[in-house]
């Protein structure tokens, strides 16, 4: 009778254990390497990424290559139930009719979306959780100028060795890396709207004529630059950038910091 008792009290004790185990009930369900490429070459036009972005673990990757195309590559992610993962896909189909490169009028425009709400995926919880874009490094009489927006994850931007006229960049919820040309003219505007953490690369010897970082007191360092005074320009007026601006704070008051380090 006492072992009956014993095994009794076993059960019924793993079978609290089990109650109390915690079961993920909502997962990740991924399509990878979905790519796109613009249908003609580029010609000098203007740029313009959209990614609205899905995990903070993903997020937007901006480089410069020898090709004459745009093109970009997503790995394309939904959450729904980890037992309806038909619906998630459903998600991931529509979210990738989104996904489109498109040349008209002066814009080469990246864009990815949300899908639709399909059973327990949600739209917003769909789309180009990463997103690769490649653009043409220019040249002296076709200069590059791109415009981009990321909705969520890390940014990272490599247009150091363009013939750069405009990086104009805002990003929520994630850090930004961005590695930069000071090309002659260019402007250059680098946003978190989230008060996430800014690193901007630049020339060692950079020019500009001006220079304005906007973080909270304290959060801006330019060690790396000693003659460098933020709000003033750095070396011979017209000789570098026209405009280098960094901002790093939300409406709730968060600020991130902003670097600069030389490449």
């Amino acid at each position: 009778m006492r072992a009956g008792r014993v095994a009794l009290l076993w059960a019924l004790s793993a079978l609290a254990a089990c109650r109390g185990q915690s079961v993920n009930d909502r997962s990740n369900f991924v399509e990878d390497g979905v790519q796109v490429v613009a249908a003609t070459a580029w010609t000098g036009e203007r740029i313009e990424i959209d990614n609205a972005g899905v995990t903070s673990g993903g997020g937007l990757a901006v480089t410069a290559t020898a090709d004459d195309r745009v093109s970009a590559t997503a790995r394309m992610l939904s959450v729904a139930d980890t037992t309806d993962k038909a619906n998630a896909d459903r998600a991931i189909a529509a979210a990738t009719t989104s996904f489109v490169i498109g040349v008209a009028a002066g814009v080469t425009s990246v864009r990815c979306g949300h899908g639709t709400k399909n059973g327990s995926a949600a739209a917003e919880e769909s789309g180009c959780d990463a997103l690769d874009v490649s653009v043409p490094s220019g040249k002296v009489d076709q200069l590059v100028a791109v415009a981009a927006r990321s909705g969520n994850g890390k940014v990272g931007v490599a247009l150091d060795g363009t013939q750069l006229a405009e990086l104009t960049l805002y990003a929520s919820h994630g850090t930004i890396d961005v590695r930069a040309a000071a090309t002659k003219g260019a402007s250059i505007t680098i946003v978190s709207e989230t008060g996430d953490d800014i690193t901007l690369h630049l020339p060692g010897d950079f020019q500009a004529d001006a220079v304005v970082l906007d973080a909270a007191a304290g959060n801006v360092d330019t060690s790396a630059f000693a003659d460098l005074q933020a709000g003033k320009g750095r070396g011979q007026i017209g000789a570098g950038a026209k405009v280098i601006s960094v901002r790093s704070n939300a409406p709730s008051g968060a600020t991130g910091r902003i670097v600069l380090v030389p490449l």
